[in-house]
């Protein structure tokens, strides 16, 4: 038997590999009653290019490879999706000095695309006139960036796990004692142990919890809050707009992105949340909008009402911070798999990592 601990889009994704690919009974446990509900359920839906992500990262490769395999299965199975193109924007002009390193930063961008190879990427000569109400000097156009329907994407990817034989167990939290597996029932409270041939902790914000009973005390997710401010209306065009990221952290910056439902958003912010089930808002709608003025200047603070709220697992190790995905056998004399940190470009590499997994535990097994 194969235990996948989480069922968001990584876990699920690792199921389904691992179950159409062999012959083992493969199960997929959440400790929720409501698949689906937790980081997979709460982000802005957008299919990542790579151009990101540190040269020979785990990110990089996951998502360069995750994005062709997710168009793959979109087309398959009917995932309604759009390849709209990004524009990334050195935003509002403000002195030469920062305007020449603004630029310098989005060349910098500009030539990751080239070296990895992420085609139709192109700078665009004068924003303004091609894109009325956007802001900046400078700025590039990714052909390679799209949006998903990421409910519907879990129910098909749910179903064909259902197909290739895996079967759910909701409402049960996983847990090691004395390195030995139990599943907790939390509705019961019964303790139940566990014979497994291998188990993957796939358990997202909660993953390092499961690590650290086995005495890998190292590892640490602080849960970071993003938040989304619903928009009125949409921009006249269907493009993605991001400003230029920071350096000093994985998230993007607050940027403009719609859902294919026809809502538009802007989000998400980073701000550190006060525990792992913290999604009340805490950004006032007026330091929003002034973080949305630096790229766009169609909307009034009026047009932003309080949208949704989003957790991303960001990983430590013995207090620094670790900025790609983690994927570790642990401890060495056991068949246990753990992921640490899958957060952005999480969505998009699901598909690379479920296929880098399985032929982990295939050689476990």
């Amino acid at each position: 038997m194969i235990l996948v601990i989480g069922s968001g889009i990584v876990g699920s994704w690792i199921a389904y590999q691992i179950s159409k690919n062999t012959q083992a009974d493969v199960y997929l446990c959440d400790s929720s009653e409501n698949r689906g509900d937790g980081i997979s359920g709460r982000n802005s839906g957008v299919l990542h290019s790579g151009i990101y992500y540190a040269e020979n990262s785990q990110k990089l490769k996951h998502c360069l490879r995750g994005y062709e395999l997710s168009l793959e299965f979109f087309n398959r199975f009917n995932v309604p999706y759009s390849i709209c193109g990004k524009i990334i924007t050195t935003g509002v002009k403000e002195d030469s000095s920062i305007e020449l390193q603004k630029k310098e930063k989005l060349d910098e961008l500009y030539y990751k695309s080239v070296k990895y190879d992420i085609r139709n990427t192109f700078y665009i000569k004068n924003l303004t006139s091609e894109y009325p109400f956007l802001l900046g000097e400078n700025a590039i156009y990714l052909s390679k960036t799209g949006v998903v329907d990421v409910s519907l994407y879990l129910k098909a990817l749910w179903r064909e796990c259902e197909n290739a034989g895996v079967t759910f167990i909701k409402g049960k939290r996983f847990l090691f004692r004395e390195e030995t597996p139990f599943f907790y029932d939390t509705q019961s409270g019964q303790m139940e142990e566990i014979e497994a041939d291998c188990i993957v902790n796939a358990g997202g914000l909660h993953s390092d919890e499961l690590i650290r009973q086995l005495k890998e005390l190292k590892y640490e997710i602080r849960p970071n809050k993003g938040e989304y401010y619903r928009l009125r209306r949409e921009l006249p065009f269907k493009k993605l707009v991001y400003p230029l990221p920071s350096y000093s952290s994985t998230a993007l910056g607050v940027h403009y992105t719609f859902h294919l439902n026809g809502e538009s958003y802007a989000g998400p912010n980073s701000n550190w949340a006060e525990s792992k089930t913290d999604y009340k808002f805490q950004t006032s709608r007026n330091v929003f909008f002034n973080s949305l003025k630096n790229i766009t200047n169609y909307y009034t603070e009026e047009d932003l009402t309080q949208g949704y709220v989003g957790l991303r697992p960001r990983l430590f190790f013995d207090n620094k911070p670790i900025t790609d995905f983690v994927i570790k056998k642990y401890p060495e004399n056991r068949p246990w798999i753990h992921l640490l940190g899958i957060e952005s470009p999480g969505l998009t590499s699901s598909p690379s990592i479920g296929e880098e997994v399985f032929l982990l535990v295939k050689s476990l097994i």
